[in-house]
């Protein structure tokens, strides 16, 4: 009796014991090229600035995530802005003529800087939202997410209505081990709709595919992806992928449904962005049920570490 109690208790503590990801120090393995400085192009103005990386990703918090989320999701979407830099650094140099990352959410991260925070936040809360931006990046100053010893391509997002999405069914490309679908966690449904009169979107269509018949009968979801998202949509004699549905009618996510009726029709969005890796929303409901920001990035990506570079 007492030999079966104590393997139990054996094998309880392992399971405590034992994390679901690692954190270690920088090893000579770890190919992470240190980066003190970065240029940033001001898309709206079309200025470069030089910055520190550290400063930079303030200013990526700032613009990507709100500071009232907890502190544990905001040191998780710092480690994820800072991997996610760079790796477009080291893997994709070049993709600006004289910057390395722009402000811009659909090409690099979002940028906002300190002044702009302070202007946008009431007098009486900007101090306090300004030290949990940078007491989130200085706390995780130099912590990176690594994948067999290699940064990873830390990709987010806002909302993944439920479920996040395996990367190989967005970009078309092999299954990254790293980007696979996993439970959102969020808290709420994030819900939309958009509706256009059949004239419209035919209009619409037509403007993008020059070959389209002009019939919406059938319009329909042919397959879901993993996480229930639209995979190939047919519209006439047209097929298209989910994510040439949502970049042509400006859709919140792949996670649609359609709705026809007699001149309209409506399309029925959950979720907010791509939906691969971390779910922001997702991130702050963890971290209000007592995660902390390195359990928050190993559930997102899988089988990854967290390693700490010099810097």
């Amino acid at each position: 009796m007492r030999k079966g109690i104590a393997v139990i208790f054996c094998f309880m503590l392992i399971c405590f014991l034992i994390p679901n990801c690692f954190v270690r120090k920088h090893s000579t393995e770890n190919k992470i090229e240190a980066v003190d400085k970065i240029k940033l192009l001001l898309t709206e103005t079309s200025e470069v600035i030089e910055i520190s990386l550290e400063d930079y990703l303030k200013g990526v918090l700032v613009g990507e995530m709100p500071a009232t989320y907890e502190i544990e999701a905001l040191k998780a979407q710092a480690v994820v802005a800072r991997t996610y830099t760079l790796h477009k650094l080291q893997y994709a140099p070049g993709s600006h003529e004289n910057a390395d990352m722009c402000d811009n959410v659909n090409h690099c991260q979002a940028y906002k800087s300190k002044q702009y925070a302070l202007d946008a936040w009431d007098d009486a809360e900007e101090k306090e939202k300004w030290d949990k931006i940078e007491k989130a990046v200085n706390d995780t100053k130099g912590e990176v997410i690594t994948y067999q010893g290699e940064l990873i391509n830390a990709f987010f997002h806002a909302h993944s209505g439920g479920q996040t999405e395996d990367a190989a069914y967005i970009w078309g490309q092999e299954k990254i081990p790293y980007l696979k679908s996993v439970a959102g966690n969020e808290s709420y449904l994030f819900e939309d709709s958009k509706t256009f009169s059949k004239e419209e979107l035919k209009k619409i269509i037509k403007e993008k595919y020059a070959d389209y018949n002009e019939e919406l009968d059938n319009i329909a979801i042919l397959d879901h992806t993993i996480s229930e998202r639209a995979y190939h949509v047919r519209i006439g004699n047209l097929t298209l992928l989910g994510t040439d549905v949502r970049t042509l009618l400006g859709l919140r996510s792949t996670k649609f449904e359609i709705v026809m009726e007699e001149d309209k029709i409506t399309l029925k969005t959950t979720g907010y962005g791509h939906g691969v890796g971390m779910s922001q929303e997702g991130a702050n409901n963890m971290a209000l049920s007592g995660s902390n920001y390195q359990e928050i990035i190993c559930h997102y990506y899988t089988g990854v570490e967290i390693s700490t570079y010099n810097h």
